[in-house]
């Protein structure tokens, strides 16, 4: 074998080993949670311009393609993107992520049928995801009841008027069972650092609404959630996502308490 020969056989193998390390480089899960946390904290385009350079370094990574579905600002064309990341890399750790997000946009335009499906799938597929202890509470209103007080009336004052019966056997009775209607939350954002949830908890207080930051955990992974609490009515928790997409392009969900 000529030496020319030999060093272009050379050269083709190493392209092609060079090749295969590119399709299966990985980018860190912290370098995804930095950059998403540029998006969430208004910097948006700061990624945007980065991310041709990040696909082309990873073209096969899926926290790549969840950057790129976070950034799809048109919101049929990013449920598709989350769906493929779903169908194409179920065992990812974006994975969960990226099926929350399909099941957040069915349920925000009111398709929610098929977001119950998606949500389903979430809670079998994933089940230790942190994003199902987040939805536990589903969308549906629920109204419990106290077990009313045991009557302790005595036989001989069973069979009086209530105005007749001394007043400790009057207070011990409870009429009817006292409803409780359960709250609702809408949880607005959730981020790998505290400091960034905090941003978020401030810009909501700028317009008047209080909100609270929760840590959720799944394994290793560290989310910092924030949600508005305090809605009695499920119609009112759903107009203010309606408002927050609107007004401030945020996307949130509603939890039943």
């Amino acid at each position: 074998m000529s030496h020319k020969k030999f060093r272009m056989i050379c050269f083709t193998i190493s392209l092609s080993v060079l090749g295969t390390v590119s399709l299966l480089a990985q980018m860190p899960e912290a370098e995804i949670h930095k950059r998403l946390d540029f998006i969430y904290n208004g910097q948006a385009e700061r990624v945007r311009i980065e991310l041709p350079s990040l696909e082309k370094q990873y073209p096969n990574d899926a926290g790549v393609q969840y950057l790129d579905a976070i950034l799809t600002t048109d919101g049929a064309a990013a449920v598709k993107k989350f769906q493929t990341i779903v169908d194409q890399f179920s065992q990812n750790e974006w994975a969960d992520d990226a099926l929350y997000k399909v099941y957040q946009y069915y349920y925000s335009v009111g398709l929610y049928k098929t977001a119950d499906q998606k949500l389903e799938k979430l809670k079998q597929q994933y089940p230790n995801s942190l994003f199902v202890v987040g939805t536990q509470g589903d969308q549906k209103a629920v109204v419990k009841e106290k077990e009313p007080a045991i009557e302790s009336k005595k036989p001989e004052v069973a069979q009086q008027k209530p105005e007749e019966q001394p007043k400790e056997v009057r207070d011990s009775v409870v009429s009817a069972p006292i409803p409780i209607v359960v709250k609702f939350a809408v949880q607005a954002g959730a981020f790998s650092t505290e400091k960034n949830a905090q941003k978020q908890v401030d810009f909501f207080s700028s317009i008047g609404k209080k909100a609270v930051i929760a840590t959720k955990m799944s394994g290793d992974k560290t989310l910092y959630v924030v949600s508005i609490e305090g809605f009695t009515k499920e119609q009112d928790a759903r107009s203010f996502i309606a408002d927050l997409k609107a007004k401030h392009n945020i996307e949130s969900i509603i939890i039943a308490r």
